[in-house]
C-alpha cells in the first residue's frame, strides 16, 4: 500500500527539480572552464583578507571592535547590556572627540549616529569595554572599579529583581548577581552622609 502512494513522487521530484539541476551543471561547467584558463593568474586577495593585515583582534573584542579600536581608539564612554537569558550582548561606543557614537550587536558594527561633543560634563573613561563581561561578580566589579559608592535593590511589580551599583566611573546593573548593564557615562549622585 505505502509503496502506491509514494509511487509516482520520484517522477514528479525529478521533474520538479531538472531545470534547477540543469542550471547548476551548466554553471559548474563554465566556472570549471573559466577556472581553467585563469589558473596561471594569482587572484587578487579578499576584503577579508586585506582587513586582516591592517588589524590585530583584540582580546574580548570582535573583528568589528577591534578595526574601530585601531581607527579610532577606545571610546571615551561605553554602554553596554547583556541579556540574561540569551547572553546577547548590545553595546553604544562614545566618541565625543569624534562627534559619534557606534553600535554593535553582539559584536557586529549595527551603525553609527552624530553625537554632540558632551566631553566638558562625562571626561573619557580609562574603562574598556571588554572588561565587562556576562560572568562579571560584583566583588570583581570592585576590584576593577573600587569601592562602590551606593548600592540599591529594586523592586518593582512588573520587572524582576535588580541591583544597581554606582561606582565613581561606572553604574552596574545586577539580576540575580548575574551582570546585566554598565554605564560609563555618568555623574555619580551626590550620597548625603549620616
Amino acid at each position: 500500500m505505502r509503496e502506491k502512494r509514494f509511487a509516482g513522487r520520484p517522477r514528479l521530484i525529478i521533474k520538479r527539480l531538472l531545470p534547477g539541476l540543469i542550471l547548476a551543471l551548466l554553471l559548474t561547467g563554465s566556472m570549471l572552464t573559466s577556472s581553467i584558463a585563469c589558473k596561471e593568474q594569482e587572484p587578487p586577495p579578499t576584503p577579508r583578507q586585506e582587513e586582516e593585515t591592517s588589524f590585530s583582534l583584540i582580546s574580548g573584542l570582535s573583528a568589528d571592535q577591534s578595526v574601530t579600536v585601531a581607527e579610532l581608539g577606545y571610546p571615551d564612554h561605553f554602554f553596554i547590556i547583556i541579556d540574561p537569558s540569551t547572553s546577547d550582548r548590545i553595546e553604544r561606543w562614545t566618541y565625543f572627540s569624534q562627534g559619534r557614537a557606534l553600535d554593535f550587536d553582539n559584536g557586529r558594527l549595527l551603525g553609527e549616529e552624530e553625537i554632540e561633543d558632551e566631553s566638558e560634563d562625562y571626561p573619557p573613561t580609562d574603562l574598556r569595554p571588554q572588561d565587562f563581561d556576562a560572568l562579571l561578580t560584583p566583588m570583581e566589579a570592585e576590584q576593577l572599579l573600587g569601592p562602590s559608592k551606593y548600592t540599591q535593590e529594586v523592586t518593582e511589580s512588573l520587572m524582576p529583581e535588580n541591583t544597581i551599583i554606582v561606582f565613581d566611573d561606572a553604574v552596574l546593573i545586577y539580576r540575580d548577581e548575574q551582570f546585566v548593564s554598565v554605564d560609563t557615562q555618568v555623574k555619580p549622585p551626590d550620597i548625603p552622609t549620616p
